[in-house]
């Protein structure tokens, strides 16, 4: 046997043993050296390659053989069901004929429409364009809960670092706000700094313990905090806010404006092709109507 043979052989080793661990420990596959099949169930049958996609890679031999045959088991039980569901349902009564083709359909304008989406369609969405969208559609854009841009640390307890912390927190210059993230990324549980984006205020009530009868108050009022439970110590700075029922920013409505745009271009950009396609079947002669 040649080197080459040799690698081969062993490349191939696992799926091997994959197969003969299967046909030695269950007693109703009949093993044949030059197949892969795994077993039979009435007019059906399932092989190696049938489901070698879905073995995980690189593992052990015998937990690749478990899995095989744990599938395998499932596919007889599923295969002697469906042996009975067909004897006794026709494929009339079913629709299967039908609903096999019209998912097929459905598959392939699927397919079809996102390679013309991917190919033909523009799918850059300017500034301009989110700017003018937002404007125009302002009425749509009401907040349905208070939002904040914010600073916040969440500390834990007699760290080395919390009077630094608590002198820098505090500050919008560029330089501290760096060396905060820096010493955050080493020593806080949680942390967020970002004066240019927006976020729930909500998402900080549910990480620290801060409690308020009246949130649109608390902001109104409030710029700076720092509270203290059993473990951490919670450090926020209020840059900017706004409430319930006010105008959302135009950044915190960015992304959901440009998805949008995005969804109402493919939406004209498939029904053009359509229209196109149509009238394109038209002037060949590949259409007829007979009612």
């Amino acid at each position: 046997m040649t080197m080459t043979q040799k690698k081969s052989l062993l490349h191939r080793w696992p799926l091997y043993a994959v197969i003969l661990w299967v046909a030695v420990s269950c007693d109703y596959f009949a093993f044949r050296a030059d197949s892969t099949l795994l077993a039979k169930a009435y007019n059906s049958r399932l092989y190696l390659e049938d489901i070698q996609g879905m073995i995980p890679a690189g593992g052990d031999p015998a937990d690749s053989a478990a899995f095989v045959k744990r599938y395998v088991d499932q596919w007889l039980v599923n295969q002697a069901f469906l042996h009975a569901a067909t004897q006794s349902l026709s494929l009339d009564e079913l629709g299967i004929e039908q609903r096999i083709k019209d998912y097929k359909n459905a598959l392939i304008l699927h397919q079809y429409e996102s390679f013309l989406i991917s190919n033909e369609m523009d799918s850059v969405v300017t500034e301009a364009q989110i700017k003018a969208y937002y404007e125009e559609n302002q009425a749509y854009f009401t907040l349905k809960e208070h939002i904040i841009s914010a600073t916040y640390v969440k500390l834990p307890l007699r760290n080395p670092e919390t009077n630094r912390i608590r002198s820098l927190y505090r500050s919008s210059d560029p330089e501290s706000l760096s060396e905060l993230e820096e010493l955050c990324l080493y020593n806080a549980a949680t942390y967020y700094i970002n004066h240019d984006s927006w976020m729930a205020f909500n998402e900080v009530l549910r990480d620290m313990p801060l409690r308020t009868d009246d949130v649109a108050a608390f902001l109104r009022n409030n710029r700076f905090t720092e509270i203290t439970d059993d473990y951490f110590r919670y450090f926020l700075y209020i840059h900017d806010y706004r409430l319930r029922g006010d105008l959302a920013p135009m950044d915190f409505e960015y992304a959901n404006i440009k998805t949008f745009i995005l969804n109402r271009r493919k939406k004209l950009f498939i029904e053009e092709k359509r229209r196109e396609l149509f009238n394109n079947a038209i002037e060949a002669n590949r259409i007829e109507v007979y009612f």
